[in-house]
């Protein structure tokens, strides 16, 4: 006979879940969705992610069901061409960025900040390897505190850390009570040094920096839930990314969800329908040339758009 039980996925891949019990002791169980096809899954680069609720049967190890998210932090996998899912039920997400090595890259900040926002999710970026500033001279750190200044303005909360010396350690922890985090940024921005930092007892495996590149070797492969009772939160590691194409909303909401586009949406002379690039009575391009839109912000604009418009012409 068949018995249930109600778990937390803890990671998975090819079909192998990692799954934690819920409602009393924490027991560990290795399973796989039932027929290998999960409701509502199809498509999707991966049917679960961590985070995840699942009922499933114990002796079995059978997955039988997903319990409804909360919400859902994803991705679109170019090179699966299909949507990929990083974390799930999840209070906030945290945008690490660094200096250096690998160098300071906010528009990568502006893919991940807006879709936190399109799946409702509060962001904190976290600048993390603070201990680099020093090394870089006067004008590029004024140029990357300008920067972030600009996030702050847009009331995105940062935090400058060091997982190598202390620094904002103890702010970020107090934060983070009570939370289950997702932590997304590039190869070797340091997330799961930062991990070992904040839950010393996840262990994970830190990488070296590619010299050639100056950037990030795949040392995490696969989203992974820690979990710690006394440290009083949860984190998600999740695998460095390089590119990170939003996924969810349509080309024409991008204006609406960028925070600096979204007051002037709709009344341009050509309301919605306005592109932002040439055309006449654009407000948008107004605050662009009256420093109310940062130009890097418009180009991840851009970009994004028609990252998302060949989505939809791929489906």
């Amino acid at each position: 006979m068949m018995t249930t039980a109600a778990g937390c996925v803890i990671s998975g891949s090819c079909n192998v879940f990692t799954v934690k019990t819920e409602g009393g002791p924490p027991l560990i169980h290795e399973c796989r969705i039932k027929g290998k096809v999960l409701k509502d899954a199809l498509g999707l680069y991966n049917p679960l992610a961590p985070g995840d609720l699942v009922e499933f049967d114990p002796a079995s190890g059978l997955i039988l069901s997903l319990l409804e998210r909360r919400n859902v932090f994803a991705r679109f996998n170019t090179k699966a061409a299909s949507p990929q899912l990083l974390a799930a039920n999840v209070d906030a997400v945290l945008c690490l960025a660094t200096p250096a090595s690998p160098p300071f890259r906010p528009r990568f900040l502006d893919r991940l900040l807006l879709q936190a926002d399109a799946a409702e999710i509060p962001a904190l970026i976290v600048c993390n390897k603070t201990d680099l500033f020093p090394a870089l001279g006067v004008d590029k750190r004024r140029a990357i505190e300008r920067r972030l200044e600009d996030f702050e303005r847009l009331a995105y909360p940062v935090l400058r850390v060091s997982a190598k010396t202390g620094e904002g350690i103890k702010i970020l922890e107090a934060k983070l009570k009570g939370v289950r985090a997702v932590l997304v940024g590039q190869s070797g921005s340091g997330k799961t040094s930062l991990i070992n930092t904040l839950l010393p007892a996840a262990g994970q495996k830190t990488g070296e920096l590619n010299k050639k590149y100056d950037r990030g070797n795949h040392t995490t492969v696969m989203s992974v839930l820690f979990d710690d009772e006394a440290a009083g939160f949860s984190l998600i590691d999740t695998p460095g990314i390089r590119c990170l194409v939003p996924m969810g909303p349509a080309p024409g909401d991008i204006q609406t969800l960028m925070r600096d586009f979204a007051p002037f949406a709709g009344k341009c002379a050509f309301g919605l329908s306005c592109t932002h690039r040439a055309e006449p009575g654009c407000k948008v391009q107004a605050a662009l040339a009256a420093g109310k839109i940062h130009e890097d912000r418009f180009e991840s604009y851009l970009r994004i758009t028609e990252e998302l418009a060949k989505q939809v012409t791929r489906n």
